[in-house]
């Protein structure tokens, strides 16, 4: 069973025909799936970027508002802390006010108690000499001219 070159051609040139419809045919699906997975990766692309856009803008969002809320908190506490001085200061100073009236009433007791006489004796004193000593002098110039 030989066959000759003549035959061998002809099925190859056969083989040929048959076989071109599916290698273009393979060509093409091949181009179309390059094409389809080329326009994924794009659409891909384009869907990551919007993500991204979008998770930007969310997360400025969200800082715009924690930064908002720390202003806030930031206000409220200032003015917390401020109101707490005040009351403590009105607290101290009534304090001290209480302190140093019963001071002065415990030193006036002392004194007293000591016979000092206090500023309010020694004015009411200096007011008597003061009157005396006109009553005084009156009469110094009623006996000069008599």
């Amino acid at each position: 069973m030989t066959k000759n070159v003549e035959q061998v051609v002809i099925e190859e040139e056969v083989v040929e025909e048959n076989a071109f419809p599916f290698v273009e045919n393979a060509q093409k699906v091949a181009q179309s799936a390059f094409y389809a997975s080329l326009g994924a990766a794009d659409a891909a692309r384009e869907e990551v970027i919007t993500l991204l856009e979008k998770t930007q803008k969310d997360v400025a969002d969200i800082l715009d508002k924690f930064i908002s809320r720390g202003e806030k908190l930031e206000a409220d506490g200032r003015k917390q802390i401020e109101k707490a001085v005040k009351t403590r200061r009105k607290q101290v100073d009534k304090t001290v006010n209480e302190t140093t009236d019963a001071f002065e009433k415990r030193v006036e007791k002392v004194l007293h108690g000591m016979n000092v006489p206090s500023k309010n004796d020694i004015d009411a004193l200096s007011r008597k000499i003061a009157t005396l000593t006109k009553k005084v002098n009156a009469l110094a110039k009623e006996t000069k001219a008599e």
